[in-house]
C-alpha cells in the first residue's frame, strides 16, 4: 500500500510540473512582458542593460519546450529581480499553489530563522532553529532563494526568505528536493545547541491543525488586535502613548480613488488621528513611540499632517521623548513617512534596518501577460529623497527583537523607551 501511494503520489507530482501553457502562447506572454516593461517603467535599465535584459529574455524562451510553467515563472522571477527595483515583480503564487504543503511557518529572528507554526503532530519543532533542509544548511538554501527578489539588504532577505523556505515548489526548483518527494528531512537545534533532525510529511495546512509558538505571559501590545491597520494605548503609569501604524491606507485615502467597496473595509485615519491629538492634549505624555517596524507601505500622505503636529509640539519633539521604530518589514511609503520624520523633527529612530531603500523606485502600477494571467507589477517614479547612498535606513540606536524577546512576550522596543 505504502508502494503504491508513493508512486501515485509521483504521478500527480510530475504531471503537475508538465507544461501546461502551450509554447507559443508564452512566447507571446514573454515578449509581451519584454516590450511593455520597457515602454511602462520609468527607467527599467538602470542596473540591468537593456542587452543583457534581452539576451536572458531569448534564453527562457529558448528553453520553453522542456521548462514546466513554474520553471519559466522562476526564470523570469529572476530575470526581474536583476533589474534591481523591489517594485518591479511578477508574481507567480498561483503556480507555486500545490494541496499539501511543507508545514511549518518559518520567522528571522537577529541571525537565526525559527520555527514558529507547524502541524500538532510535529509539535516538537515549534521554536527550534532551522538548520539544515534535506542536508542542505540553510546558508546554502537562502543563496539560491533569495535569487528570485532584488536583495539590495540583508533586511529584504531577512523578510522575504521565511516565506519561501516551505514552498515545495521553490525548493525543487533548486534542486534541495525532487518532485516527487512527500518527506522532508530537516535538521533543527534547541536553545541549549543540541540539534537533532526529524522527517517532516506534507499535508494540508489548517487553522484546525495548525500550532504556534506559545507566549510566555501576556502578549505585548504590538501583537495585540493581530491585522489592525493601527491602533494606540496610553500608559498612564509609564506616561507613554504608544501608536502602531502597520499600514498607509485608510478609508479616506481609498476613498480618495475612487473605491468605495474596498474602503468600507477599512477605518477611518482622520478619527484616529484626532484621537491621537486629543490624547496628547489632555494626558500627562512624557514620550511618544510610533511604531512602523510592521509597515509595508501604501500611501505616504495620509501622516504628513501629524508628523507636522508632532514636529510643532514643544514638549514632545525632543529626542528624548519622540521615538519612531523601524524594521524588517519598512518599506516603501512607510520608509518616506520615517525620512519626514527624519527631517522634521527631532525624533530618534530606533529598533533595526528596513527593507526599503530611502531612494526608490515606486508608484506602482501593473498589467497582466495575456496568456498565463501573470500580473506584472512597475514602477512608474522615482523617489529621490535622500542625499546619501545607503541601500536601508539604519537606526540611530539598533534595538534588536530575539527570539527570546517574542517566546516570552516582552516587546524591546518599549522596554527601552521606558527605561531610557
Amino acid at each position: 500500500m505504502n508502494k503504491l501511494f508513493t508512486l501515485l503520489f509521483a504521478l500527480i507530482s510530475v504531471a503537475s510540473y508538465c507544461q501546461e501553457i502551450e509554447t507559443e502562447d508564452w512566447t507571446t506572454d514573454i515578449n509581451f512582458l519584454k516590450s511593455e516593461l520597457q515602454k511602462k517603467h520609468i527607467n527599467l535599465f538602470f542596473k540591468l542593460p537593456k542587452k543583457d535584459f534581452e539576451k536572458e529574455i531569448d534564453k527562457i524562451i529558448e528553453k520553453l519546450d522542456s521548462d514546466s510553467d513554474f520553471q519559466t515563472a522562476m526564470k523570469l522571477s529572476q530575470l526581474l529581480a536583476k533589474i534591481g527595483d523591489s517594485h518591479t515583480t511578477i508574481d507567480i503564487s498561483n503556480l507555486s499553489k500545490m494541496n499539501k504543503i511543507i508545514p511549518i511557518g518559518f520567522s528571522w529572528f537577529d541571525d537565526d530563522i525559527h520555527i514558529w507554526t507547524t502541524t500538532k503532530d510535529n509539535y516538537e519543532i515549534l521554536d527550534k532553529k532551522i538548520v539544515s533542509i534535506n542536508n542542505y544548511e540553510i546558508k546554502t538554501i537562502i543563496d539560491s532563494l533569495k535569487t528570485t527578489f532584488p536583495n539590495d539588504n540583508i533586511a529584504t532577505i531577512k523578510m522575504k526568505v521565511p516565506r519561501l523556505l516551505n514552498e515545495k515548489k521553490y525548493l525543487d526548483y533548486f534542486g534541495f528536493s525532487k518532485p516527487s518527494d512527500s518527506v522532508y528531512r530537516i535538521e533543527i537545534e534547541n536553545i541549549a545547541g543540541i540539534k537533532t533532525t526529524k522527517n517532516i510529511y506534507l499535508e494540508k495546512y489548517t487553522k484546525q491543525n495548525k500550532i504556534s509558538t506559545k507566549i510566555d505571559g501576556l502578549k505585548p501590545y504590538y501583537m495585540e488586535g493581530k491585522g489592525k491597520i493601527f491602533k494606540e494605548k496610553y500608559y498612564e503609569d509609564d506616561k507613554i502613548y504608544y501608536i502602531q501604524y502597520n499600514k498607509c491606507t485608510s478609508k479616506e485615502s481609498l476613498l480618495a480613488r475612487g473605491n468605495k467597496l474596498e474602503a468600507s473595509k477599512y477605518p477611518s485615519y482622520k478619527e484616529f488621528e484626532d484621537k491621537i491629538l486629543n490624547t496628547i492634549k489632555t494626558e500627562k505624555v512624557e514620550k511618544l513611540i510610533f511604531d512602523m517596524r510592521f509597515n509595508s507601505g501604501g500611501d505616504s500622505s495620509i501622516i504628513k499632517n501629524l508628523i507636522i503636529q508632532l514636529a510643532l509640539n514643544k514638549s514632545l519633539n525632543d529626542k528624548d521623548k519622540l521615538f519612531v521604530v523601524i524594521g524588517k518589514r519598512t518599506y516603501s511609503s512607510a520608509v518616506i513617512n520615517t525620512l519626514a520624520f527624519k527631517k522634521i523633527t527631532n525624533a530618534t529612530i530606533i529598533g533595526e534596518e528596513t527593507s526599503g531603500k530611502p531612494n526608490h523606485y515606486g508608484n506602482i502600477k501593473y498589467f497582466y501577460l495575456p496568456y498565463s494571467n501573470l500580473k506584472i507589477n512597475y514602477s512608474t517614479k522615482y523617489f529621490d529623497l535622500y542625499k546619501g547612498t545607503e541601500n536601508t535606513i539604519k537606526p540611530d540606536i539598533e534595538v534588536i527583537r530575539t527570539f527570546k524577546h517574542f517566546k516570552n512576550g516582552i516587546d524591546p522596543i518599549y522596554e527601552f523607551v521606558k527605561n531610557k
